[in-house]
This record gives structure tokens, sequence and C-alpha cells, in this order.
């Protein structure tokens, strides 16, 4: 039987007290403990390939949370399309320890002006 869009993404319909937070690429257990915007946040995790469905299903999302690069795409693709799709809320990039964040950060910054982006540290297992 086929599922729908809404039993897929598991959204709520309309925005709730808590913050909600999507994560692209990623599995919960990859966050870092305490990052203090997503701790009350409520974490959906979704495939890249959503990202458009998810928000047009709630565009009221506080926070898309991705890793830098992954198997399917990087943090730019992906701050093209929040970009493109009139995305105004927060982007963390999660990403291993860095010689120069400052560089990654301008870059995404460029390509997607109207963000608030930021890099998290990378959990490591």
């Amino acid at each position: 039987m086929a599922r729908s869009l809404s039993q897929i993404l598991d959204l709520p319909a309309a925005p709730t007290a808590e913050p909600m937070a999507l994560l692209i690429g990623l599995d919960k257990s990859d966050l870092p403990g305490a990052t203090a915007p997503l701790v009350s946040a409520r974490l959906e995790t979704l495939p890249y390939i959503l990202l458009h469905a998810a928000l047009a299903t709630a565009p009221w999302v506080d926070c898309v949370v991705s890793p830098l690069v992954s198997r399917h795409f990087d943090a730019v693709d992906l701050a093209r399309e929040l970009e493109a799709v009139g995305y105004r809320g927060h982007y963390f990039v999660m990403a291993p320890p860095l010689p120069r964040p400052d560089i990654i950060r301008r870059e995404l910054c460029q390509t997607a002006p109207r963000l608030k982006i930021d890099l998290l540290p990378r959990v490591w297992h």
C-alpha cells in the first residue's frame, strides 16, 4: 500500500509550540550532545530529495541541519536549494574540525545571503 507524503514526513499540519528542525542527511545521533539551538527542538530526519516537500508541508521549520559533505549532496547544494525555495530560517552545517571554518561559512553565506548559517562541530563515533 502506498503511503502519502504526510505519512512519510510525519510533520505537523500547523506550527507547534516547540521549535522544529529538519535533519537532512543526518541521524539524531550525529548531533553534538548539548547543541543549544537544537536541545528543545523537535527533530525530523529526512533525505535530501524530500527537502522541498518538507518545506512545502511545514514552511515554519525553525532550522535545517546537514553535514558539510554527504554521499548525495554538500552544504552548498543545500544552501542553494534553501535559498531557491525562500527559506529564511537558520541553517546549521555539521563539520569536522577545520583549519579555517570562516572560509566555509563565508562561501555558504555568499551562496545563500538570506539564510542565517552557522557551523557546528561534527560528532565522530
